[in-house]
């Protein structure tokens, strides 16, 4: 059996000839003869059995009335503003029950050739997290654009938790993406598997639309040179 040792800050190197070092980016094989003396990166080991990265969830799914709320929220901020909008979840382990929390948040338009464009981005703020409740995930929507993650959702995503988009809000029936992101990695998921089935958006607590800001800004030049500094289209930019 070939050893195996960790680097780690009190590292010192074995005698062995050799043997597998695991290090933070990835595990190598050293080998020292009397010719030469080599590391590799192991891609394999031999003798080992493969494994697939997975993720099993052992939560319920999300309740449909709390879906329908959030549902609802993000059809009033498009409506108003054709804008995005996102939505903290809350897991109680201890009893099973979920959380809603609608954290400040901050939409971005502009003003050209007459007419108000709204970016396709939202900045928001904190929560305290509820006594008693851990930070499960959240929901976020896409507007009238596809709820697919994108580029900036996985850079964006680095907390460990489950991810719910809404999108195509202009359509008669959203469309529904569910992942969960364990260390970094994004495991695609049927959103039955996580989320109970809900149709109808339900009217938003007033509370929540007051935690929504709109910055307008009028774009400088824009006219004068007759070009759209934004020329992805009316609601498409940085998420």
């Amino acid at each position: 059996m070939i050893p195996l040792y960790l680097k780690t800050p009190e590292f010192v190197e074995p005698s062995a000839s050799l043997y597998y070092l695991v290090t933070a980016n990835g595990t190598f094989l050293v080998q020292k003869t009397a010719l030469f003396a080599s590391v590799t990166e192991a891609h394999t080991v031999p003798g080992l059995l493969p494994q697939e990265a997975s993720c099993q969830l052992f939560f319920p799914r999300v309740p449909r009335v709390m879906m329908e709320q959030v549902y609802g929220f993000f059809q009033a901020v498009y409506e108003h503003w054709h804008g995005e909008a996102i939505v903290f979840l809350y897991y109680a382990p201890e009893s099973g029950t979920f959380r809603l929390g609608v954290p400040p948040q901050t939409l971005f338009r502009y003003r050209l050739f007459d007419r108000w464009r709204t970016e396709r981005r939202v900045v928001y703020g904190s929560l305290p997290r509820p006594q008693g409740f851990v930070k499960l995930g959240d929901v976020h929507s896409h507007a009238d654009f596809p709820a697919s993650f994108s580029c900036t959702d996985d850079r964006d995503d680095t907390e460990t938790g489950l991810r719910i988009i809404l999108g195509n809000l202009h359509q008669g029936q959203p469309e529904v993406s569910v992942s969960f992101v364990a260390n970094g990695t994004r495991f695609l998921l049927e959103p039955e598997a996580a989320v109970e089935q809900f149709s109808l958006p339900l009217p938003p607590p007033q509370a929540w639309l007051e935690q929504v800001a709109c910055q307008e800004e009028e774009e400088e030049g824009a006219e004068a040179t007759g070009q759209d500094p934004y020329p992805w289209g009316e609601d498409e930019g940085q998420d």
